[in-house]
């Protein structure tokens, strides 16, 4: 059976830190460091919930040291630790930028403020020249616009989702009062000026779809009609790129081998489309909703 102070040596090698390091971020003598790691003298608790945090030990072996050497362990790890792991907007976008597959990045209230070149394609915009506007971006502008909406062959199927998440997270019908939720109901206005076929057919599914807590991760089918390449069908899959959260990863996930091919053929396009992000988005203008909730509305 391997011994706690063989596996913190491991960890410690794994990791490409030397002793002189370790000691250097943790504040524990080298000797200490050489006399715990060879089984020599026995730490403190505190001693060895410090080394392992600067060696950012994840929970498996975090628990295998602290209990070998007689500790309960702790339960903590470095997801749960560090605010680094979050992502600022232009980390995101980076993060994006790259991917295989369609992605995007919105608020919690569906305005697209990053996208990568492909998903783009699929949409068949170029956000670097079109849909200026904040709202003009968002998701429920979009789909009351018939250049958008009459591609969603599943429109019904995926705006439920969408007016579920603002009814459920925002008070229900108190999601419309402007007094209450200026921004959303600037965004929600904006819908409304969109066309009135569309414009109904939102009406009715606030009516009758009810309100829904979702967790922080959240899943719904888009079929897009692309004018090239026809029906294409990916599952979207939403989950936070910040603490908040405010900023949503929206990862739009090929479910069929047309759909793969396609997306394939779109992502190698030499067309000119960027990835883009909105460098103006910062978190607490968006949350305070005054200058472009005014302004838009």
């Amino acid at each position: 059976m391997t011994t706690w102070f063989a596996i913190l040596r491991r960890l410690r090698e794994q990791e490409g830190v030397s002793r002189s390091e370790l000691a250097a971020r943790s504040g524990i003598s080298l000797s200490s460091i050489k006399a715990y790691e060879s089984g020599v003298r026995h730490p403190s608790r505190d001693a060895l919930s410090t080394l392992l945090d600067r060696l950012t030990a994840d929970a498996f072996a975090r628990h295998e040291i602290l209990q070998g050497a007689g500790f309960a362990p702790d339960g903590r790890s470095p997801a749960v630790r560090s605010a680094s792991e979050w992502f600022t907007l232009a980390e995101a976008a980076e993060e994006i930028a790259g991917l295989p597959h369609p992605s995007c990045l919105t608020t919690e209230l569906f305005e697209v403020v990053a996208a990568n070149p492909t998903i783009q394609r699929v949409w068949e915009v170029d956000l670097h020249r079109e849909l200026e506007g904040p709202f003009e971006r968002g998701f429920l502008s979009m789909l009351s616009t018939p250049r958008f909406a009459d591609r969603l062959l599943n429109w019904e199927e995926a705006l439920s989702v969408a007016v579920a998440v603002v009814k459920g997270h925002y008070g229900g019908d108190a999601a419309l009062d402007s007094a209450r939720q200026p921004y959303l109901s600037a965004a929600v206005q904006h819908l409304l000026n969109g066309n009135p076929e569309y414009v109904q057919r939102f009406l009715g599914l606030w009516m009758t779809v009810p309100g829904r807590l979702y967790r922080v991760r959240l899943s719904y089918p888009v079929v897009w009609n692309h004018s090239e390449h026809g029906p294409l069908s990916f599952l979207a899959v939403t989950g936070p790129a910040n603490q908040l959260p405010s900023l949503w990863f929206n990862d739009w996930i090929p479910l069929d081998a047309n759909t793969v091919t396609a997306v394939a053929s779109l992502r190698q396009q030499r067309d000119g489309i960027a990835p883009f992000h909105d460098a103006t988005w910062t978190q607490e203008r968006y949350r305070a909703g005054d200058s472009r909730a005014t302004s838009s509305a």
